[in-house]
């Protein structure tokens, strides 16, 4: 699975600095609202912001208004002072990346596992209430369409236990993300075998995968273990907008 063996390609790592940037401008232009110089993704399908590291005033007014009036907005990496009367700090998240260029094949191909399921459209509200019980990060009603998810279900019931898939997707590059397992069915090696599925997913179709987590998160261990290296870790913050000075 190692992506420097399989693709002759050089990998551009600087589109990882902005990857919403990145993926809205690039790959995933398709689900973005734009306003200047932000961007965003459709309310349904994801949350998150590209936007210059040194804001403008120009830039603040028109992430205000991409926004909306009582609405969350977030900024990753602020450079510059934030204008007091247009938004308030609502949180401030320790967002780490790493990225998978130096992960080494698995034992078996994920991609043989039988247990593994590919979730669809039908599959939302079962993935959703999964995501609300372990808060592994925002999943609305269309981050399906962002890329391929697979799950675990439990052989007898068929209820979802774990799941994982992709989220952004940048030139060279595929996020993986909502790596979650029901709380009944922890310590059992799910996340392992669904990460790594989808890393292989990515792989194959010619992408090298990353991903964010918070500085906090114990599955951290995981992914360092699967060869994951950390490339960033940079302030996340959630505003909200109280005013627009347009």
């Amino acid at each position: 699975m190692r992506a420097d063996r399989l693709h002759a390609k050089a990998l551009d790592i600087g589109v990882l600095d902005d990857p919403f940037t990145s993926a809205l401008r690039g790959p995933q232009s398709r689900f973005a609202r734009t306003v200047g110089n932000i961007v965003t993704f459709e309310p349904d399908v994801s949350v998150f912001y590209g936007h210059p590291r040194e804001m403008t005033d120009q830039d603040y007014a028109d992430l205000a208004q991409l926004a909306g009036i009582g609405h969350t907005a977030s900024l990753r990496d602020r450079r510059t002072p934030l204008p007091e009367d247009l938004f308030d700090v609502v949180a401030e998240i320790d967002l780490v990346q790493y990225r998978g260029d130096a992960v080494e094949p698995p034992t078996a191909d994920p991609t043989a596992d039988p247990e593994l399921v590919r979730l669809g459209v039908a599959d939302v509200p079962e993935m959703t209430a999964l995501i609300e019980l372990t808060e592994p990060g925002p999943f609305l009603p269309r981050t399906i369409e962002m890329g391929v998810y697979l799950g675990y279900r439990d052989p007898d019931s068929g209820r979802l236990l774990a799941m994982a898939g992709q989220r952004l997707q940048l030139p060279g590059w595929t996020e993986i993300s909502a790596v979650c397992t029901h709380p009944d069915a922890r310590g059992r090696g799910l996340a392992r075998r669904l990460v790594s599925a989808v890393a292989q997913v990515i792989v194959d179709e010619g992408n090298t995968p990353f991903l964010h987590t918070t500085a906090d998160n114990s599955a951290r261990r995981l992914y360092e273990k699967l060869g994951f290296t950390l490339n960033s870790e940079v302030p996340l913050e959630i505003l909200r907008v109280t005013g627009n000075n347009r």
